[in-house]
């Protein structure tokens, strides 16, 4: 948009008509750039024509009735502060004018009235005028793209704040300027750190037309951007793909992590209380200002949303979350995002997918050596040569529950494992791969983090037991079948979740878990929460229980929690259920 100057809109005022008509027959006006849109015979009368036109000048006498002229132009100045005002004197009144300069006045003309003297004048106005404008057009453009870049400014604030202990007086005036209500009610945040990682296949890394749904005008919208993602994205690629390769992956960790941060900001709708933003490690940061009790569990469900809908055929994506620590100053925000970066990263330990709290981890004083238990070693192999590899999993659990300090503890541990597990197989005159799979045991020893390691070592130990034992596991009954009945016969026990039904079928729940997603096609609280939804469809169908009577029977016992639930999963609320059934 371009600044256009219209023609300048003059006032006249004074109470003879005849210096009123000289004043505008003096000139050519409409050559100077300006108008004469009215006139006024007194103070009172230009008071309402100002109010009326907006004129831009006001050529004014000194001299009127009931209000002289440098009276009526303080107050226009005081109501018109952009407004022009030119004295109209005399040479007798001319040290009484010239007073009113201080007041703001922009200049004045002597009678008998000059046509080169007003001529001056009103350049000079023009030139006034046409520079204020061109400021006022200038500062509306800044105004205008701050308001487009505050988004960006915003967060890079709240990114300063997350990384640096900032002065109290500037924090405030910061927050102010953004929106952010951090000055009034009780001081107090807590931050989440959450990271979406995607594996993409190499066979589809060169041709982004196998993602159908990740249109051209992404790619072509977020080009620009794919050099500054680059530096922090770490894409699981091999090192010999070309850089033509990496960048349609990269571009699809771009997409995904924007659509993932769309998706927590629709999370939390219009919440002020919730701060949303991107890190510099392209890791999207919740921060919930005040004490909100129930912000891990909101994150949990978070979590599994995210991991349910950020999907793409063919590929992993992995969602994972850390939570600081509860901080009583606003100050404290960098502490709490160390604190949540530390809980993200204590991932190589717990594995991926998973919401991590800081204040659940055990951090130990120092780094302990790691020392073999020759009784539990001897028992395992007991177990195992015996087929009894359920025992056999078992004690595993109880050998891996202790602290381990690094990855490398860990891995001397599974070579006590693994060589344990070769010599009941020699024990029981078993050869080939099912004695020592070279395989499997390589890539024991060179998982990354601690849960892929334990779950191969327990398939290793499972996998000897079971040859051993002529398919142990499979005479018993099939696992799942098992923890469906226990479900369908414990769901109105509240407590009954994926750790307590683990360890009643004696089996870790990172592995029972998996085994739920791969049989039935869902996580092990979808599918829990499916049957306790389907129960209390059948009790709003065949009784006149009351809902909160209903989420108890069927393990839900919040009222609230149940009713948004069923709302959720239904479509409707239990009312409207209830009042539509046949």
């Amino acid at each position: 948009m371009e600044l256009t100057v219209e023609p300048l809109k003059v006032l006249i005022v004074d109470d003879e008509y005849l210096i009123r008509n000289l004043l505008r027959m003096r000139i050519d006006w409409e050559q100077q750039g300006m108008t004469i849109v009215g006139e006024a015979s007194d103070a009172e009368e230009a008071l309402d024509q100002v109010e009326l036109l907006r004129p831009d000048i006001v050529f004014t006498d000194i001299y009127m009735p009931k209000m002289d002229g440098i009276e009526l132009s303080g107050i226009l100045m005081e109501r018109y502060p952009n407004l022009k005002i030119v004295v109209v004197t005399g040479h007798d009144e001319f040290e009484y004018a010239r007073q009113s300069v201080k007041l703001g006045i922009s200049d004045f003309i002597l009678k008998p009235i000059r046509a080169s003297e007003l001529l001056q004048v009103t350049a000079k106005l023009r030139v006034a005028i046409e520079q204020e404008m061109g400021r006022e057009y200038e500062l509306m453009k800044l105004r205008e793209e701050m308001k487009q870049s505050l988004p960006y400014l915003r967060e890079r604030f709240v990114n300063q704040w997350l990384s640096e202990v900032m002065p109290e007086d500037e924090l405030q005036e910061k927050a102010r300027f953004f929106g952010i209500p951090i000055s009034s009610g009780k001081p107090g945040l807590c931050i989440a750190v959450m990271e979406v990682e995607v594996a993409v296949p190499q066979a589809k890394i060169a041709a982004p037309e196998v993602y159908p749904h990740l249109s051209e005008p992404y790619y072509q919208t977020h080009k620009a951007q794919r050099g500054l993602q680059q530096q922090h994205a770490q894409p699981r690629l091999s090192q010999h793909q070309t850089e033509a390769h990496r960048q349609p992956a990269e571009e699809i960790h771009i997409l995904l992590r924007m659509v993932g941060m769309k998706q927590v900001q629709a999370f939390y709708p219009q919440d002020s209380q919730t701060i949303i933003v991107m890190d510099p490690h392209n890791r999207i940061v919740v921060l919930s200002l005040g004490a909100d009790t129930e912000f891990a569990n909101q994150v949990q469900q978070l979590q599994e949303e995210l991991q349910h809908t950020l999907k793409l055929e063919g590929c992993e994506v992995d969602v994972t979350v850390g939570i600081g620590q509860w901080q009583s100053a606003w100050g404290r925000a960098c502490v709490g995002y160390r604190e949540a970066c530390r809980a993200l990263d204590y991932q190589a330990f717990v594995g991926k997918n998973q919401v991590i709290c800081f204040e659940d981890l055990v951090i130990e004083g120092g780094k302990k050596p790691y020392h073999s238990d020759a009784q539990l070693l001897q028992q395992l192999q007991f177990y195992v040569s015996v087929g009894a590899g359920e025992e056999a999993v078992l004690l595993l659990e109880r050998m891996l529950s202790v602290p381990f300090s690094d990855v490398s503890q860990f891995r001397m541990a599974a070579m006590d494992v693994v060589t344990e597990c070769q010599r009941a197989a020699i024990e029981q005159q078993i050869e080939g791969e099912h004695a020592l799979n070279k395989e499997a045991v390589a890539a024991i020893f060179t998982a990354d983090h601690l849960p892929e390691l334990k779950s191969m070592l327990e398939q290793h130990v499972r996998t000897v037991s079971d040859v051993i034992q002529a398919k142990r596991q499979a005479k018993e009954g099939n696992l799942i079948d098992r923890v469906i009945a226990y479900l369908e016969e414990n769901m109105g026990n509240a407590e009954v979740g994926l750790s307590s039904t683990a360890a009643a079928f004696y089996v870790s729940s990172g592995h029972l878990g998996r085994l739920m997603k791969k049989e039935t096609g869902q996580t092990f609280v979808e599918y829990l929460t499916q049957l306790r939804i389907k129960k209390a469809e059948m009790l709003l169908k065949q009784t006149d229980m009351k809902g909160y009577e209903i989420g108890e029977q069927v393990g839900i016992p919040d009222p609230h929690y149940f009713s948004v639930l069923f709302k959720k999963h239904i479509g409707r609320s239990m009312n409207e259920y209830r009042n539509v059934k046949t």
